[in-house]
């Protein structure tokens, strides 16, 4: 079994508010697919019963800023405006995160934000639990973390950071947590370039 999903590893700075006012119907119609493929949500069989998946995107109106879905939302088969916090800022270094919203950010949100940090056409990212798509990408060429790193970290982040460095990540744009069970990422410069990423790689691990 591998380390639980959902669990805050960074500090936080949070600061409870009204829900965003950001156009987020691109991003809320792509989670209710990924729920319906059972690629986001909430199982008792699975990771002792905690809720897995999130994603999140870049604001318009601050792009230094991004959206994520919150903490252990993904026993909801819709989500709303209130579902969703803005990350005002993140530090690597200092493992911290600033945030505001009806709730408290995803546990991955420091990994999200290192991706809108390297490169700042990303627009969009989507992390899914699934152990097909896990086992499928760690057997073919896509990029893998180290196995020995965890969710939620700053070497995880660091992680991330070498893995595009390397060029390899841009090919997918998927990402397969080799540490975290399950674990997958995709990103893009749209939203819906991210999930399509994310269902190509759906439909090649299962017409394998």
């Amino acid at each position: 079994m591998g380390e639980l999903e959902g669990v805050i590893k960074y500090g936080l700075d949070f600061c409870l508010s009204q829900p965003t006012t950001e156009n987020l119907s691109e991003l809320n119609c792509w989670r209710s697919i990924l729920y319906e493929l059972k690629l986001i949500g909430q199982d008792s069989q699975r990771y002792e019963g905690y809720g897995f998946g999130n994603l999140s995107q870049r604001c318009q109106r601050d792009k230094t800023q991004f959206i994520i879905s919150g903490t252990q939302t993904g026993n909801f088969a819709e989500l709303t405006r209130s579902h969703y916090v803005r990350v005002e800022s993140c530090d690597v270094t200092l493992n911290h995160v600033t945030a505001s919203g009806p709730l408290k950010p995803s546990s991955e949100a420091l990994t999200h934000s290192m991706f809108y940090e390297l490169d700042s056409s990303i627009e969009c990212v989507i992390h899914v639990h699934s152990p097909e798509l896990w086992m499928f990408g760690l057997q073919n060429e896509y990029s893998c973390t180290d196995k020995n790193v965890e969710y939620g970290t700053q070497a995880m982040a660091s992680e991330i950071a070498r893995l595009y460095h390397s060029g390899k990540l841009l090919q997918h744009k998927t990402l397969v947590m080799a540490g975290h069970e399950d674990g997958v990422i995709c990103f893009g410069n749209s939203v819906n370039q991210a999930a399509m990423a994310l269902i190509d790689l759906w439909v090649k691990a299962c017409s394998k």
